[in-house]
């Protein structure tokens, strides 16, 4: 167990420098954007949709890498104030219920993936591009996180 544990961490940080290339790239493209556009007149056709798709990468390629530190964000009030004894209890709960959110999402997402894929739905844009691997890569970071959620139940559970 502790094998796949340590390889769904070391996925999680591959997927984190994978959000970290897809910044890189936004912002690398918004300069070439505004050079092209302001300097030279000659806007890209297809650099903001790069940066969307990036953006969408970013976030959900992110995702398992942040729950997995327990980097994000909390509201701690009432955790705070309430007795440790029960605040352990509340945090085991919503950790838990984050793990069941995230995997019904990721599952929700993946089905709509292979819908994607099976009819070969492409991106409304300029350049339309397979839309399958976007909503796949939301339904990797979705599911990913909900495995970190519930390693984090267990682990508080024991």
């Amino acid at each position: 167990m502790r094998r796949l544990a340590a390889l769904h961490d070391a996925s999680s940080r591959w997927l984190f420098a994978i959000a970290g290339v897809a910044l890189c790239i936004a912002v690398s493209l918004y300069v070439l954007e505004v050079m092209l556009r302001y300097g030279l007149g000659a806007p890209t056709t297809w650099s903001n949709e790069v940066v969307q798709y990036a953006l969408a990468v970013m976030i959900f390629c992110a995702l398992p890498d942040v729950t997995r530190r327990n980097a994000h964000v909390t509201i701690d009030i009432l955790p705070d104030a309430l007795p440790r004894s029960v605040a352990i209890w509340l945090d085991a709960i919503t950790t838990l219920l984050a793990a069941m959110a995230c995997a019904i999402a990721a599952w929700i997402v993946a089905g709509e993936a292979l819908r994607q894929f099976d009819r070969g739905l492409m991106t409304n844009a300029a350049n339309p591009i397979p839309r399958w691997w976007i909503t796949a890569v939301i339904s990797i970071g979705l599911g990913s996180a909900a495995l970190h959620f519930l390693r984090q139940t267990t682990r508080r559970a024991a």
